[in-house]
């Protein structure tokens, strides 16, 4: 597995009030629930809004926009080393990973156990997580962390929190929009 260093800014969006970077062992993308924890990041923020989309609206039949409450957005500076580097088309074919799979639809049980199993071979390797091409697309990133294979020197820092009183607007859509006027 292609292996890098991040630096950097990165997002995540929450519940208001839940400002503790901690991962969760629920299950998501690179993680199978029960398995171990995992913390994800995204940037640039365009695609933390994507994501709060994908999986607070998109995932869940008969949810609108609207009807989101408040969510804090808050700014993360990484440091890390030891990531597996899912960017390019030559290392998702070394692991044998699909650009389908990787743009699936939020909680996609088959997408997910493909990268479920990736996930726990990384953590096996005590990598201390996956960058990967954001789910959403538009040029984002997905970083998520393996918090017990950090070095305490690595643990990620809030840079500062913004509170969305509503969810903003797709980016997605916003996009579809633009190439529909100048079409």
């Amino acid at each position: 597995m292609p292996r890098t260093d991040v630096a950097g800014t990165f997002y995540r969006h929450a519940r208001v009030g839940l400002r503790e970077l901690t991962g969760s062992n629920g299950g998501g993308r690179w993680g199978p629930p029960g398995g171990f924890e995992v913390l994800y990041l995204g940037r640039p923020e365009h695609s933390i809004v994507i994501e709060a989309h994908r999986h607070l609206v998109e995932a869940s039949e008969g949810m609108r926009p609207e009807l989101v409450g408040p969510r804090d957005l808050i700014m993360v500076e990484v440091d890390v080393t030891n990531v597996v580097d899912l960017r390019t088309a030559e290392a998702q074919r070394a692991v044998d990973l699909s650009t389908e799979v990787l743009h699936s639809a939020a909680r996609d049980p088959e997408a997910y156990a493909e990268c479920q199993q990736l996930g726990r071979a990384a953590h096996q390797l005590e990598a201390h997580g996956i960058l990967a091409p954001a789910a959403g697309g538009l040029g984002g990133e997905t970083l998520a962390l393996f918090p017990a294979h950090l070095p305490i020197n690595e643990h990620p820092s809030v840079l500062g929190v913004r509170t969305w009183a509503s969810l903003p607007p797709d980016p997605r859509r916003m996009r579809l929009a633009e190439g529909t006027q100048s079409g």
